[in-house]
């Protein structure tokens, strides 16, 4: 059999093969309707033997993302302020089998980060991949006299300055380890201007920049360093019907679940997007097509 003809058998089976797995995919995926939680996240251990850091993991997108890490067998250390909320993801995702560790912290406190970063290396040996999670909704009103200086500065301080603190000490540690990944939560309000929440939409839009440059930064010692941004999502910061609200009207017709987005986070974090960096993951149902 000539080399040109097994070739082209090759590339037919191949072909053949990546169509039924597009069908399966197919099948598997539906944009219109929401994954039940326990059918979304499934356990193949892939991340056993990573170590990782989750901040703003007591509740929503983090607390998913933090039980979904564990399900796969990666050792977990999370913060978030609010100590009963951490307990309580603690148990459960020690519960279902995971290893998490839970610690009270601020982003918003230099002290804090280092102390958590430090509790993480020391508990569990090291540090593979850190989603930088925590943030805060507010409005601090429109520009003017009646302009909240207070609120402002605190969703800054939160969503943007402590992204940038968490990862100026999350980055030894990586380098430690030889290189690893770092993702952030943005949001698709960073791509668009916004009247009543413009403080949320500036932070969220230096979070994208912030982004960029550490990923140039850090390229060097091959550490990756990725963004998503959720669209609505139902979770306890959209509470009172306005994440189902904004849901309604994005070409998906609903809002998206935390696993959907904690399940664009493990592929940033995974060998699967080795070559990944810079880069901003919409999950957002459609909304910035």
């Amino acid at each position: 059999m000539s080399d040109a003809l097994t070739s082209r058998r090759a590339l037919i089976a191949g072909g053949a093969g990546l169509a039924a797995l597009a069908a399966q995919s197919a099948v598997a995926a539906d944009l219109k309707t929401p994954p039940e939680a326990a059918a979304a996240l499934a356990a193949n251990g892939r991340f056993a033997g990573k170590v990782v850091l989750i901040t703003g993991a007591t509740s929503g997108i983090g607390r998913a993302t933090a039980r979904a890490f564990a399900l796969e067998g990666a050792k977990v250390m999370f913060c978030g302020r609010r100590e009963g909320l951490g307990a309580e993801v603690e148990t459960e995702i020690r519960g279902a089998g995971g290893e998490a560790r839970y610690r009270r912290a601020d982003v918003r406190v230099e002290a804090d980060v280092a102390a958590l970063v430090d509790a993480c290396v020391q508990t569990y040996g090291g540090l593979d991949i850190a989603f930088n999670n925590a943030g805060i909704a507010g409005r601090a009103g429109g520009l003017g006299p009646e302009f909240d200086w207070a609120v402002h500065n605190d969703i800054m301080a939160t969503n943007l300055e402590g992204v940038v603190r968490c990862i100026n000490h999350q980055v030894p540690a990586l380098k430690a380890r030889g290189g690893g990944a770092i993702i952030n939560t943005a949001s698709v309000l960073g791509y668009v201007g916004s009247g009543p929440v413009m403080s949320y939409a500036l932070s969220k839009a230096g979070v994208l920049s912030l982004t960029r440059s550490a990923a140039l930064q850090l390229a060097g010692d091959n550490i990756r360093v990725n963004a998503v941004s959720p669209g609505p999502i139902d979770t306890p910061m959209m509470g009172g019907g306005a994440a189902q609200a904004s849901g309604a009207r994005t070409p998906a017709g609903r809002a998206g679940q935390p696993e959907e987005v904690a399940h664009a986070v493990m592929y940033l974090a995974d060998s699967a997007a080795s070559y990944v960096t810079g880069e901003d993951l919409k999950v957002d149902g459609g909304v910035r097509a």
